[in-house]
């Protein structure tokens, strides 16, 4: 691994940003009706175990990356060969690019639903594309930045608008925990997985850590804030809605969040959709500089062209996924994939990579 310049490098705690900004985002306004459809609410627990189930993950890719000491380009091409390893590290770029869309798209249909309706796909798109480019084509410490940003300028708002809302808790609407199966629990922690997705970058942003062996306990950190933030939306929801008026409700987060009224604002949900954008922008440009490097070291395009195509496509793609069906089989498709990588590709990755070092010893 080429040594960096501190220019180019972030102190190893801004792992803590760039892992929980890119888990907390658009998911967390409308992921209780989904876990909620085979647990029930026992749901909580699906949340703890995926959470478990990422913290082992993440310990797995840093025992990869503190023996490959590179990035999953250079992992792909030692573990399966140049041929194979360039067809997965170009999948790896789509990948991300899915990402990105899949997160845009969302947060358009939400304008559309709670905002706009009215309003032009393509407006909202080039707005945030915009933002996007000049983001990413600042580099990675920029990327890095807003994702501090994300988490520390909304967090007040996030306070206000999670609290507001316990007045309105009913305790026995929890009478009916702990009666569905484990079986079940499993299923809807399956669905909980796709919350925890964005992780999986580090992959590509770890040579750009100085110390980044010492980073470990802050990506650790930041993924156990996110179970927190999760399980405490978890259980508010829960208190808040019953199981029947859940299965009906789409943005249940947003639900909440509409019924606080202040003096001095009539529509406290505009505030929040607003605010949003903080938290939504980093999300889409950690992916998209992820898809940027992982063009460079693959195929030695230069960024600026690559970001450049990459925005023209996320613009295209925007225009032709504006309705609530066809962003939902993007989601399903992307957390299937996103299961393999976690679940599959990351130990396989761990146990051939042991086995390499096994033998070269």
């Amino acid at each position: 691994m080429k040594t960096l310049l501190n220019r180019y490098t972030v102190s190893p705690f801004f792992v803590f940003y760039l892992i929980h900004s890119n888990q907390v985002g658009i998911g967390i306004l409308s992921f209780q009706r989904a876990i909620t459809l085979n647990a029930g609410y026992d749901a909580w627990i699906s949340v703890l175990l995926s959470g478990i189930s990422i913290s082992i993950v993440i310990w797995m890719m840093y025992r990869i990356l503190k023996l490959a000491k590179n990035d999953l380009v250079s992992i792909n091409q030692i573990c399966f060969g140049k041929w194979i390893g360039t067809v997965l590290n170009f999948s790896m770029v789509l990948y991300f690019l899915t990402g990105a869309v899949f997160i845009l798209c969302s947060y358009i249909e939400l304008i559309h639903t709670w905002m706009f309706p009215l309003m032009k796909t393509w407006h909202i798109s080039v707005i945030l594309l915009l933002l996007i480019y000049y983001i990413v084509s600042g580099g990675f410490r920029i990327v890095t930045g807003m994702c501090f940003i994300s988490v520390v300028l909304p967090l007040a708002l996030m306070i206000v608008m999670l609290f507001l809302p316990l007045k309105y808790v009913k305790i026995d609407h929890f009478s009916t925990m702990f009666s569905h199966s484990f079986h079940d629990i499993l299923l809807s922690s399956k669905t909980m997985a796709l919350q925890f997705l964005g992780f999986e970058a580090l992959f590509m942003y770890y040579p750009l850590i100085k110390d980044s062996e010492k980073s470990e306990k802050w990506a650790q950190w930041g993924l156990l804030s996110t179970i927190v933030v999760y399980l405490f939306v978890t259980l508010l929801t829960f208190g808040y809605f019953s199981e029947d008026q859940l299965s009906h409700i789409i943005w249940p987060t947003l639900t909440m969040i509409k019924t606080n009224q202040l003096p001095f604002i009539e529509r406290f949900e505009y505030i929040v959709i607003s605010l949003w954008l903080l938290i939504i922008i980093p999300n889409i440009s950690l992916n998209i500089w992820a898809a940027c490097r992982g063009v460079k070291r693959v195929f030695n395009m230069k960024k600026h062209f690559s970001l450049i195509l990459f925005m023209a496509l996320l613009f295209v793609i925007s225009e032709l996924l504006n309705d609530r069906k066809s962003i939902k089989y993007l989601a399903m498709f992307y957390s299937d994939i996103g299961k393999y990588f976690t679940y599959f590709y990351i130990p396989l990755l761990f146990v051939i990579i042991h086995l390499r070092q096994f033998f070269k010893r």
